[in-house]
């Protein structure tokens, strides 16, 4: 224990540099704890969230056998296969330009990125005239990028609001020794796996931490410069700068990673990569962009001002009377303003959100478990989030070919849809069975008629049920643990 602990803690340079104990396969259909346990041994996930995410990479070397079934979901590395798998439209090759270099990016270092088919990919690559760049198999993508999320705790943060896809992708850098890509930083955090062949990381601390978009002065274009630079200048930078100077880099840390390492490199440093070695190189490279908590606060926010009619109100009637308009912005600031104030943390957060994405999608509220640990009484007094929707589905409406109980009904529950989407952050649907139609009618008019005093006593649920207490009791707790409902 003694030695596992100055190994997590030994940093030489600001790279933490750790070797795997013994060959431990990296299956990426392992369960996520298993799975992120691996990936870090020997740190635990506890160490790396403390000390490496979002603050310094971190190398995990080991013997190749251990990513053999990644190797296998790769197409054992053949290039023309994995050309012809990836999911892909078209695959980006990397070309040098003819711009004049400095000490730090050589003659001819700035890319030029070219979107080709697989075919001519392929022959440029053998050619060894361009850097390949391109998507992993789905099969693996589905695998990883939510294995990995879910292992970091990310919970609902993983996964997009709406159709619940996963936040991140897996890229496949194929290139030859002697390819460079120069120093940039992204927004995302990154998992790489040195599947073959080897390269030279250089680092350096970034400009802001968690950075909203990447800063990108390696390609050759700047098509997205002014996108970067409005959202890097209110990120607290020291300097307004989409590059630093040459000298910023001399005393980067640098980093050899060899087939059979994993390299973690978090969001927003400053990174070099230059192609070692007689071999090709090809890597994955799992970019992982988890929800900010901004996405989450500013999607509840949006959607509690919906509520209020003068802010749903569109902007017009406007003149050149400069303080007529500030007026009126004033006026529609306080109305926001209370609305804001009366959001509370339960509001954004339920506990079903914690069990994405291994929450059921489909919930039969007569024999759910969900929330049996929640203690409820008759005396029990609750609130509706402000931030939930309850809609009954008509029966015609199907998207599942399940055989319903006779009598029952389909519900489906929204939280938090703010977004310009109106995608929801938790959808679940609802089987409520015969005996707890009345209950939910009662749950479903008092939410709309009740708006400014929204309390309720468990007792009354049970007296417009007209059922027994268990089956209520069995509603609350479900409809709480989904958010529905609030415990006053």
């Amino acid at each position: 224990m003694v030695k596992r602990k100055k190994a997590e803690m030994d940093l030489s340079d600001g790279i933490l540099r750790l070797r795997c104990p013994k060959p431990l396969a990296i299956n990426p259909s392992l369960d996520s704890s298993e799975l992120i346990s691996r990936l870090l041994a020997p740190m635990s996930l506890e160490s790396f969230l403390s000390s490496c995410w979002a603050e310094k990479p971190l190398l995990v070397q080991g013997p190749l056998q251990r990513l053999a079934p990644i190797i296998s979901h790769m197409k054992q590395l053949d290039l023309q296969e994995m050309l012809e798998e990836t999911p892909s439209e078209q695959v980006h090759a990397w070309l040098r330009s003819s711009t004049t270099g400095s000490k730090d990016e050589p003659s001819g270092s700035a890319l030029q990125s070219v979107a080709l088919d697989a075919a001519a990919a392929l022959m440029l690559a053998q050619t060894r005239q361009a850097a390949l760049y391109f998507r992993a198999p789905e099969a693996l993508e589905d695998l990883l990028v939510p294995g990995i999320c879910n292992g970091l705790g990310a919970a609902f943060a993983g996964l997009y609001p709406g159709d619940s896809r996963p936040r991140g992708e897996i890229e496949t850098f194929v290139a030859q020794s002697g390819h460079v890509t120069g120093w940039h930083t992204d927004f995302q955090h990154n998992f790489t796996f040195q599947l073959r062949g080897s390269k030279r990381w250089r680092f350096k601390k970034g400009p802001v931490k968690n950075n909203v978009r990447a800063l990108t002065p390696h390609f050759q274009t700047k098509a997205n410069f002014e996108q970067q630079m409005k959202l890097h200048v209110i990120s607290e930078p020291s300097r307004p700068e989409f590059k630093p100077p040459d000298h910023f880099f001399a005393d980067a840390d640098v980093v050899d990673v060899t087939a059979g390492d994993i390299l973690y490199h978090p969001a927003g440093i400053w990174h070099h990569v230059e192609c070692t070695g007689e071999i090709e190189s090809i890597s994955i490279n799992v970019s992982v962009s988890c929800a900010t908590w901004a996405d989450l606060v500013s999607d509840a926010i949006h959607q509690s001002l919906w509520s209020s009619a003068s802010l749903r109100a569109p902007i017009v009637g406007l003149t050149v009377d400069y303080a007529a308009a500030v007026r009126q912005v004033e006026e529609r600031l306080r109305e926001a303003k209370k609305w804001i104030n009366s959001l509370t943390a339960e509001d954004l957060l339920s506990p079903a959100m914690l069990e994405m994405p291994r929450l059921p999608s489909r919930i039969h509220i007569g024999r759910s478990r969900l929330g049996h640990q929640l203690q409820v009484s008759q005396s029990s007094c609750f609130r509706f989030s402000q931030l939930c929707a309850l809609v009954e589905l008509p029966e015609d409406l199907s998207d599942s070919e399940e055989e319903l109980p006779q009598s029952s009904k389909r519900f489906v529950l929204h939280a938090n849809f703010g977004n310009e989407d109106v995608s929801s952050w938790l959808r679940v649907l609802l089987v409520a069975p015969k005996n707890l139609l009345l209950a939910m009618s009662w749950l479903q008019t008092r939410q709309l008629s009740k708006r400014s005093t929204k309390k309720f006593k468990a007792k009354e649920v049970l007296t417009a049920s007209k059922t027994s207490w268990s089956n209520v009791c069995r509603l609350l707790r479900v409809l709480q643990y989904c958010g529905l409902v609030l415990q006053c």
